[in-house]
């Protein structure tokens, strides 16, 4: 049985603090009714952690929300109600705080609430997308096939994070290794070396000249590098959380030639698999609009979708609104204008989104294969001139040797 931490009056003076075990925190409330206290707060035991800022540390995996929507879409499609199924999912869960956070919205339920309010109440786990299809899975009484949707649609999304992690990971690996590999040269090697080259007594080649010039600068301002960087990162974030700071840096990033291109088509897939989502679930262009925006990340097509929806509640066709954007290409306004005349807007929006989906792929993949041997090639030149630079003193003086 869920346990909840209260805040009652014994007295008017006399304030108390305690705990007490309770189906829902109306039940909480009424036992310490019974009890002679006068409640004044009532929390769940699990969730009140959030006041040590302990709710933080915790992230839920994706794989388990897909788990958690899948189980709870197949037993309600098997007749059992919502509270038995929230509790049987509960006991079976390993992650403690998914766990606490279920049981809350069981109790919520218990106290009269939709499943769609209680699952609003946790935003950082269930999204606006998340609460908007389960509050139209309710309404037309068709819930576990929402569900099962909306599964799906999270390990689609799932897949496709997956798979630009794994075109990246080799590249950054690469990267990290060779810019390791040169500073570890610069700031222990070179420096033992420099003893020697200074008890040789001729002068060292230029290349030497160098290396020795940029190790000891490292050596000796190494702190002043890293504070620079630290600020830097420090002032980037605090200007990118202002909301204009948001604009010009979502501007910058559609700008980037390759990237920016990716970067948009990925924005345009997501918005256009969530709508089609929304809409085969019987939500108005309008509302689904408005959780696309929700959940967008890049600000310049957020403001451009607000436009969408202005014009749409107006009058005007989703397809002559992307047509008058320069976000959107032809390609997308045929299919729309197809997908409005025919009727199903879902599977043309859902197109869309598979081909874009499957484009960005090809594009990251051939990045990917591009940026390999461009580091390697830099990392081979850098470490290079530094075998280089070590070796031309040694070569000089076996010369005067000779």
């Amino acid at each position: 049985m869920p346990k909840y931490i209260y805040t009652a009056k014994t007295t008017p003076q006399n304030i108390i603090q305690g705990e007490i075990e309770a189906e829902s925190e109306q039940e909480a409330a009424n036992k310490l009714h019974q009890m002679g206290y006068f409640p004044i707060s009532v929390e769940n035991h699990e969730l009140s952690l959030d006041k040590l800022g302990v709710r933080r540390l915790w992230k839920i995996p994706r794989k388990e929300l897909v788990l958690f929507s899948s189980q709870l879409a197949t037993l309600v499609s098997s007749g059992v109600n919502i509270l038995n199924s929230l509790r049987i999912i509960s006991e079976q869960l390993p992650n403690k705080y998914l766990r606490a956070v279920i049981d809350d919205v069981s109790a919520k339920i218990k106290d009269g609430k939709s499943l769609s309010e209680s699952l609003s109440a946790h935003p950082r786990i269930f999204s606006d997308l998340y609460t908007s299809m389960i509050h139209s899975g309710e309404t037309s009484g068709s819930l576990d096939k929402i569900l099962k949707r909306l599964a799906e649609y999270m390990e689609k999304e799932e897949e496709f994070r997956n798979s630009v992690r794994t075109a990246l990971t080799y590249p950054l690996f690469i990267f990290i290794v060779g810019t390791g590999t040169v500073v570890i040269l610069l700031t222990f090697v070179i420096p033992r070396l420099v003893t020697m080259f200074s008890d040789m007594g001729q002068i060292l080649p230029l290349p030497t000249k160098i290396l020795i010039s940029i190790s000891a600068f490292l050596s000796n301002y190494w702190w002043g590098i890293l504070a620079v960087i630290i600020i830097s990162v420090f002032l980037f974030r605090r200007m990118s959380s202002t909301p204009q700071g948001k604009i010009s840096f979502d501007h910058f990033k559609l700008q980037l030639p390759i990237l920016g291109n990716i970067v948009l088509k990925t924005e345009i897939a997501r918005m256009m698999r969530i709508l089609s989502l929304l809409l085969s679930s019987g939500i108005p262009i309008v509302s689904s609009l408005d959780v696309a925006i929700s959940v967008m990340g890049n600000q310049i097509l957020k403001e451009e979708v607000r436009k969408f929806k202005d014009q749409i509640a107006q009058g005007m066709g989703f397809a002559a609104c992307l047509k008058d954007s320069p976000f959107f290409s032809a390609f997308i306004t045929n299919i729309v204008t197809v997908g409005e005349e025919t009727g199903t807007m879902e599977t043309s929006l859902l197109r869309i989104a598979d081909d874009y989906e499957k484009e960005i792929d090809t594009y990251l993949k051939t990045l990917t294969r591009m940026l390999e041997p461009v580091i390697i090639l830099v990392m081979g030149v850098v470490v290079g001139f530094i075998v280089l630079s070590m070796l031309l003193p040694i070569f000089q003086m076996n010369l005067i040797v000779r």
